[in-house]
């Protein structure tokens, strides 16, 4: 809980921090919907119960960051199956939240490169489960024409309904994007990994083939997209979404997700 409320006046002090730098500021804003299609191999692996079901859902989302000369800040809500009840006889079906803030901070450089103090917070809940991941370590950031990435490395805490707040090991991953032009168009490519390594026992309860099973320590989850900006309000995209030892199942799952966004 304390290196929550940390990581939460982290975000709060990264989100003044522009007031500063007025003349170095970026920041985006936008709402989409957007739809999960979970693969046949997913849905047939995880029907099998007895938790961590997938099916397919819509999703509802507000997304935003800025950022300057300090660093930046990201952010987004995520309402899944906002037209369903919050519990359902088929708990796959329920309205679901998902939210994420993200802060990297810039300290000093190194090489060239700026050192970055890096904190997040990932938090669903599915009616009165809740599960939050916490990560504070440090992070960097690479910039060449179109291309950027910013990968990071830090120290996992989680919050997970009847375990409370336990160390759950490490985590290491990016986050990188590319744009270019193609046909007159604007397009963009863009990733987001996590690898969590060295879990604890107790956070490792998983289903696989309609049993309980303990899981693997280290884990992957993340999503590759594909990003087309009809016009500077319009984009679309398309993202091949994969988790591997997460999302309550010890199995490889994947999914695509089809998105429309209006930027503001």
């Amino acid at each position: 809980m304390a290196l929550y409320k940390f990581l939460t006046a982290l975000a709060a002090v990264a989100a003044l921090a522009p007031a500063a730098h007025a003349d170095d500021n970026w920041s985006f804003k936008d709402i989409s919907v957007q739809r999960l299609d979970w693969t046949s191999h997913t849905e047939n692996q995880t029907g099998k119960g007895p938790f961590g079901v997938k099916k397919d859902f819509t999703l509802l989302e507000v997304e935003g960051g800025m950022g300057g000369k300090w660093g930046d800040v990201y952010g987004f809500f995520d309402v899944e199956n906002p037209s369903k009840s919050s519990n359902n006889s088929d708990s796959a079906m329920d309205r679901r939240y998902a939210m994420k803030a993200v802060a990297h901070i810039n300290m000093t450089q190194a090489g060239g490169m700026p050192v970055q103090l890096y904190g997040h917070i990932y938090n669903f809940m599915d009616n009165g489960f809740r599960d939050q991941n916490n990560v504070l370590g440090l992070s960097t950031a690479y910039f060449n024409g179109g291309f950027w990435i910013k990968p990071f490395f830090g120290a996992h805490y989680e919050t997970k309904t009847d375990l409370g707040t336990q160390y759950n090991g490490t985590m290491a991953g990016w986050v990188f994007g590319y744009s270019f032009k193609a046909w007159d168009q604007s397009f963009m490519v863009s990733s987001w990994h996590e690898t969590e390594m060295g879990r604890k026992d107790s956070y490792l309860v998983m289903a696989r083939d309609g049993g309980v099973v303990t899981a693997n320590k280290t884990a992957q989850n993340g999503a590759l997209s594909l990003w087309w900006n009809i016009t500077p309000s319009v984009t679309t995209g398309l993202t091949y979404r994969y988790a591997k030892n997460k999302l309550g199942s010890a199995t490889y799952q994947d999914a695509f997700i089809y998105t429309a966004k209006y930027n503001f």
